[in-house]
């Protein structure tokens, strides 16, 4: 991911520590950007297999067909893709857009940082 692309959306990824107390410590990956339903939506998304076999795969359909409309979603948000744009949809409806290719580009970074060690859920 280039730096314009990180400054714009302030990305950063954390391997935080949950302390469960008697039940130990593991850590969780997450991702903090400027953009709430960004940042909510890809925290939904935690698995790699599924990025890789769900979401990279919708994004790429979007991307080589801009003229028909690819959904995917998370709990608490809701995307649409098309026309080289991706919609953020809450709960209230329409939330706002950002270029498909600086999402794929997101995406794919957030992937690759869920494969880095510590993996998510690990045990400290």
């Amino acid at each position: 991911m280039n730096n314009h692309i990180i400054n714009l959306y302030k990305i950063s990824f954390h391997n935080k520590v949950d302390d469960w107390g008697d039940l130990g410590r593991e850590i969780s990956k997450t991702i903090n950007t400027n953009n709430e339903p960004l940042t909510n939506f890809l925290i939904c998304w935690n698995s790699v297999r599924e990025i890789n076999e769900s979401l990279l795969p919708d994004i790429d359909e979007s991307l080589a067909h801009p003229n028909i409309e690819v959904s995917s979603d998370s709990p608490p948000v809701n995307i649409i893709m098309s026309d080289n744009s991706v919609d953020f949809y809450g709960f209230d409806g329409y939330v706002n857009s950002m270029p498909l290719q600086h999402f794929k580009e997101i995406v794919i970074s957030w992937r690759d940082f869920l494969s880095t060690h510590p993996l998510s859920g690990s045990d400290i």
